[in-house]
């Protein structure tokens, strides 16, 4: 593998259980009360499949709490007895947990502090790959993934970044709260929820029997014709497909995006 110069973030999506997790916040509607469908891939597990990648990779499994060291073994114990976890990290890596219920997914995100300190991100994916519950994979440039997908001018403008050419749309709500905000829908790396998976493109992508059901089997016969694409199947029912050596960064790789995309998509 190549070495990086910038940082990288791989998102692993799921879906969602059947079954109710009686550990979330319950819901109450019309005085009837339930909880939230759990995650198909159990925070305790996922964190156990993260902790063996790291491993696999030799990457310090040293995790920080609080400003603390605490070490993996010490770290799963309390995941266990707290039973779920959103956000954790080491001195190199950002690890987020997310479940998106209108979305009926979940996703779990390695984001990399420094460039490279993740290594090789199919060494992350490949034990989550033979999971049930599995539906896509991919990584991108932390970067160019963040402004790609920013919408308020606020943040540009923290940032000391010009946004005067870039276009503006209302952000549709009442005009007490309306506001203008940056139109990303025409940005080749915008990624957005989807009910059972996330419409997103990468230079390298793991696909799972979930997503084809969610975007149609027929975009999967697809991918038999686009020569351009690099397609093999890593594990049983999973497709992964390359379509550079490098996360997308730049307007160099807009083209290829969109083409992805619009292979994926439609």
């Amino acid at each position: 593998m190549m070495a990086r110069n910038r940082t990288e973030e791989l998102k692993i999506v799921f879906a969602l259980s059947d079954l109710a997790d009686p550990k979330g916040n319950m819901l109450v509607n019309g005085g009837v009360t339930s909880y939230p469908r759990a995650t198909s891939i159990g925070y305790l597990d996922a964190l156990h499949l993260l902790i063996e990648a790291m491993r696999t990779l030799s990457i310090d499994t040293t995790f920080l709490e609080g400003g603390h060291a605490i070490s993996a073994e010490a770290l799963l114990k309390r995941i266990e007895q707290r039973g779920t976890w959103a956000h954790i990290e080491t001195a190199e890596l950002f690890f987020q947990f997310e479940v998106v219920g209108a979305f009926d997914h979940a996703y779990i995100t390695v984001t990399e502090l420094s460039a490279g300190a993740a290594g090789d991100w199919g060494n992350w994916v490949k034990p989550f790959l033979a999971l049930d519950g599995f539906v896509q994979a991919w990584g991108v440039d932390v970067q160019y993934n963040y402004w790609q997908n920013v919408r308020d001018p606020v943040e540009y403008q923290i940032f000391g970044r010009n946004y005067s050419h870039l276009p503006m749309r209302s952000n549709g709500l009442l005009s007490s709260v309306q506001r203008m905000e940056i139109d990303i829908s025409g940005n080749p790396g915008r990624w957005m929820l989807r009910t059972g998976y996330v419409e997103s493109v990468g230079a390298v992508m793991w696909l799972g029997e979930r997503f084809w059901a969610r975007v149609g089997q027929i975009r999967k016969r697809f991918l038999n014709v686009a020569e351009w694409l690099c397609v093999t199947e890593p594990a049983k029912g999973i497709v992964q497909i390359r379509a550079s050596d490098r996360c997308f960064v730049g307007e160099d790789t807009a083209s290829t995006q969109v083409r992805l995309r619009a292979l994926l998509y439609g």
